[in-house]
């Protein structure tokens, strides 16, 4: 029984410095932004070795048995639904987008204070450029606002890189109001002709949601072009489009299927 509850708390003990190694790794790269929601894995990770320490020191965590079996139901129903969302995002992280579309939207991301994309905004930048140089009759809608701290909109950062990578400038049209997927997806549907084709560009964790939420504004199919992400705040990312999934389909804003 001492080796049972030892494993318990050692396998707390692991599961809380994986987290917290995680924000910590993290942190170094991109700095404490909690609009990031990074905190959370710190957060995580102090729950799980508070609870590795209670464990070692009484054997097991010194709460009501009755109260201990309702967690351990809720935390198996989240964790049911988080992987169900999960599996939601993995499936369109692969998307390559149906060849000939009359227009393609480019979701805008952060642009950084010295003009720069970011590199969530310069992958799907690569992207929309894939994309039209193999479908020439395609348009492109890039759409994003001007952030508070960014040095102009996201719009016209996206229009700068292509022009600059080659792309014709009257192929690109610029949707520089919106502030959240929502708007980007919204404010776009109002330039796209009556009719038109069109697909969704965005980061692979992000094409599920996005597609879901123009096809429900459009009421038609649409296509996903992902963009590879390439660092290790994917994880982090894709856990947190699990709760932007739950959030949007609360506020009706996408269905899941």
């Amino acid at each position: 029984m001492e080796y049972k509850h030892s494993k318990k708390a050692w396998t707390w003990l692991i599961v809380g410095l994986i987290f917290i190694g995680y924000f910590l790794i993290e942190a170094a790269f991109i700095g404490i932004n909690f609009s990031t929601l990074l905190w959370c894995w710190a957060v995580g990770g102090a729950i799980c070795v508070f609870f590795a320490l209670l464990t070692f020191k009484y054997g097991r965590l010194p709460v009501p048995n009755w109260l201990f079996r309702c967690a351990v139901v809720i935390l198996a129903i989240v964790l049911a639904v988080f992987c169900f969302f999960e599996g939601l995002v993995i499936s369109q992280m692969g998307s390559d987008g149906e060849d000939g579309l009359d227009y393609i939207v480019v979701l805008g991301a952060k642009v950084n204070r010295n003009g720069v994309p970011s590199k969530p905004l310069y992958w799907r930048i690569d992207a929309a450029e894939k994309y039209l140089s193999e479908n020439p009759e395609t348009v492109a809608i890039l759409s994003g606002g001007k952030g508070v701290d960014e040095p102009f909109s996201e719009a016209e950062c996206m229009y700068n890189e292509l022009v600059k990578r080659g792309v014709l400038p009257e192929r690109l049209i610029l949707e520089d109001k919106s502030t959240s997927t929502n708007e980007n997806i919204r404010f776009s549907m109002e330039i796209l002709p009556e009719g038109a084709t069109f697909g969704i560009v965005t980061n692979n964790f992000h094409v599920y949601r996005a597609v879901q939420i123009a096809e429900k504004i459009s009421g038609k199919e649409v296509s996903g072009v992902a963009s590879e992400y390439k660092d290790a705040l994917l994880i982090h990312y894709m856990a947190r489009e699990a709760v932007g999934i739950l959030n949007d389909v609360l506020g009706g804003n996408m269905d899941l299927f």
